[in-house]
């Protein structure tokens, strides 16, 4: 199975959407538990004062998490937000008096309510969202640099305040610890790997593989050019070590443009030998790259400026491409279509094509996935291979059988009426030197 990407991925945008939405779904609930747990250590205390203001807040945090539960998500981070400010003003104006014997530190939990607010920013950009988080700034700024208060404070004991104010500050620590390290692993793009690759891309120090693709004779006919990162210290990283990063990171879009561009850059020197000239190539397209308004020009102009036949360059998207408008998926694939571009339905029946999907997107191909072929050794398996066959057929596409390893396999896709094979037991991955070195022996 060739692989431009080593996993199945939905949009970036649509990922980064559900990030941001699970950090909210997590700060909400820690609310509710930091107020309620608050609001016991002032029952407990017997000061109704507190109480009362600690009771309206945590009734405004948990409506909050209600409002959010039920698809509201920035709504229900707004009024939790504005409740904390309010609760943290007054707390730090009437109760926490800052002194020579205890400092100030409700103060802190501004800092959280600004990190919430960046998060919820990023879900749902706003300006009443931005001025929460300048107004939760700017109070922290001054609480930290006056001893501001209102003259009619009734500040806490000194002992009390002492408790509450190494607790204060632990609780404030861990939530800013946990919350930072929560936006890293859900937003953070493995900075230090995607700084390297942003300067991959730029060096070009990425190099494709051609793994051979042959008919059911075992003739050659083609190949699919798979991604590598010929990296300076680590030799030739595969590309399931560094395609999840790029693409949590946005350069999807990149990494494909310069795929493109070399496939029919080999394309346009296969031309110049009968023995390669009529060799298809097939290369993997990341839904990012395909839905970019600019692909169809990029790959036409690319095929124009190196006069090469369209027939001979075959595009490869994953089910995972269908999570997003068909309608505008059809458009763009029926465009291509109509240039002689050819496209496969790579990893067939490992993601969210249906039959509904199949009849309406203008295919060539069906490649099965390699998962299927390993699985025919058992009665169901091969079951199962036999009717993915027979439906592609019924569709009128062509059957590309991947992963095939063995001659057993071979023939067993031969017989359930695939016409083109890939897999090590035709050829590994070879560098564009050593595929062309085997296509001559072959030939």
């Amino acid at each position: 199975m060739g692989r431009f990407s080593g996993t199945n991925s939905y949009n970036t945008q649509e990922l980064r959407f559900q990030h941001l939405q699970f950090i909210c779904r997590v700060a909400l609930p820690v609310g509710v538990l930091v107020s309620g747990t608050w609001l016991l250590v002032f029952a407990l205390m017997q000061n109704w004062a507190l109480l009362c203001i600690s009771t309206l807040l945590f009734v405004a945090i948990s409506a909050g998490w209600l409002i959010a539960r039920r698809g509201n998500i920035p709504q229900g981070m707004l009024l939790a937000q504005v409740a904390c400010i309010g609760f943290i003003i007054c707390f730090s104006l009437v109760f926490d008096v800052h002194d020579n014997a205890v400092p100030r530190v409700s103060h802190l939990y501004l800092l959280i309510i600004a990190l919430a607010g960046f998060v919820n920013h990023q879900l749902a950009p706003n300006r009443f969202q931005l001025a929460i988080i300048l107004v939760a700034v700017a109070c922290f700024v001054l609480f930290s640099a006056t001893p501001m208060a209102f003259s009619f404070a009734t500040p806490l004991t000194d002992d009390v305040r002492t408790i509450t104010a190494w607790t204060h500050a632990a609780v404030v620590t861990s939530l800013l610890c946990g919350g930072v390290l929560l936006i890293q692993r859900k937003l953070g793009p493995d900075s230090m790997l995607a700084r390297e690759l942003r300067s991959a891309i730029a060096k070009e120090q990425f190099e494709l593989f051609f793994q051979p693709q042959v008919d059911g004779t075992g003739r050659l006919i083609g190949a699919e050019a798979l991604l590598r990162w010929k990296h300076p210290r680590l030799g030739y990283v595969a590309p399931d070590n560094f395609i999840p990063v790029a693409e949590r990171a946005g350069l999807m879009p990149e990494l494909g443009g310069w795929v493109l561009k070399t496939a029919v850059e080999t394309l346009s020197a296969w031309r110049q030998d009968a023995a390669t000239q009529n060799l298809v190539l097939s290369i993997n397209v990341s839904p990012d790259q395909f839905l970019d308004e600019n692909f169809f020009e990029h790959v036409t102009s690319a095929l124009e400026s190196s006069s090469v036949d369209p027939r001979l360059l075959q595009l490869e998207l994953t089910e995972t491409m269908f999570v997003t408008d068909v309608d505008v998926l059809v458009n763009k694939m029926k465009a291509l279509q109509r240039r002689g571009i050819g496209i496969a339905l790579d990893d067939f029946g490992t993601g969210y094509s249906s039959l509904s999907y199949l009849r309406q997107l203008p295919l060539q191909q069906l490649k099965i996935d390699r998962s299927f072929v390993r699985a025919i050794t058992t009665e169901r398996g091969a079951l199962l291979v036999r009717s993915i066959a027979q439906m592609g057929h019924d569709l009128g596409l062509e059957i590309l059988a991947e992963g095939i390893e063995t001659d057993e396999q071979f023939q067993f896709m031969l017989e359930c009426g695939c016409t083109t094979f890939q897999g090590y037991h035709f050829g590994r991955p070879l560098t564009l030197e050593a595929f062309r070195d085997r296509f001559l022996v072959l030939n």
